[in-house]
């Protein structure tokens, strides 16, 4: 069945909006139709299309489940703000890896500041959708990296991507860790200080192997690797 987001209203759920045009216009969905629906929590809503019109559709809840995709540990992403389109990607993955939320933040070699809000929704909305993640992960305003340190303090662990690193990760760092930071750099990674900085903060500096990754590349391995190893 497909996914939508949408509004609980008593036993109904409402769609409209972007949602409305997918189940109506691109999809050409009637009534009688079964869809699953999101509505932002760890629930799946099993729902019968009762009614479509211009302005709305309407499911009737028949079964509601815990959403299988919910990830089990909260793993931040705190990454240093690439160009738009890596940033855009690493958004993406980061939905399908189980990432809970990105925060981007500014380092010495970032060269964008900033992202587009409302595409960067619709990228994370489209990203649960396709995964069948019901929940949406959040998106942090940039952080200056001052503010990005001091975050750090409030995880189990600190996951460390690093050129300069010898060692891969050690599934030891990950036992028992509810809360896990993953810290990746931007095209030009990081400077001595801020390395210096991170691992000072509690980072566990680890190496991704013998190449030098694109910076979505290296994101994308990081995370998949926590993902794998904390079992989340």
């Amino acid at each position: 069945m497909k996914r939508f987001f949408g509004r609980r209203e008593g036993e109904n759920i409402i769609f409209d909006g972007s949602e409305l045009v997918h189940i109506s216009r691109v999809l050409r969905m009637k009534e009688g139709d079964r869809v699953i629906a999101s509505l932002n929590d760890e629930n799946d809503y099993t729902c019968v299309l009762t009614e479509i019109s211009k302005t709305r559709a309407v499911g009737k809840i028949e079964k509601i489940e815990k959403c299988e995709a919910t990830p089990k540990k909260n793993i931040v992403l705190f990454q240093a703000m690439p160009k738009r389109e890596y940033f855009e990607t690493i958004v993406t993955k980061s939905v399908e890896l189980g990432a809970s939320e990105v925060v981007p933040f500014i380092s010495e070699y970032s060269v964008n500041h900033d992202y587009k809000s409302d595409r960067i929704s619709q990228i994370v909305l489209t990203a649960c959708k396709q995964c069948e993640r019901s929940k949406l992960i959040e998106i942090s305003p940039v952080l200056s990296f001052k503010e990005m340190l001091e975050r750090l303090a409030s995880f189990d662990a600190v996951i460390f991507a690093y050129e300069k690193a010898n060692s891969p990760l050690d599934t030891r760092l990950l036992e028992d860790k509810e809360r896990i930071a993953v810290v990746v750099g931007c095209e030009g990674g990081f400077t001595k200080k801020e390395a210096e900085e991170i691992i000072a903060r509690g980072g566990e500096a680890i190496s991704l192997g013998s190449r030098i990754l694109r910076c979505d590349t290296a994101t994308l391995a990081t995370l998949a690797v926590v993902n794998i190893l904390s079992k989340n």
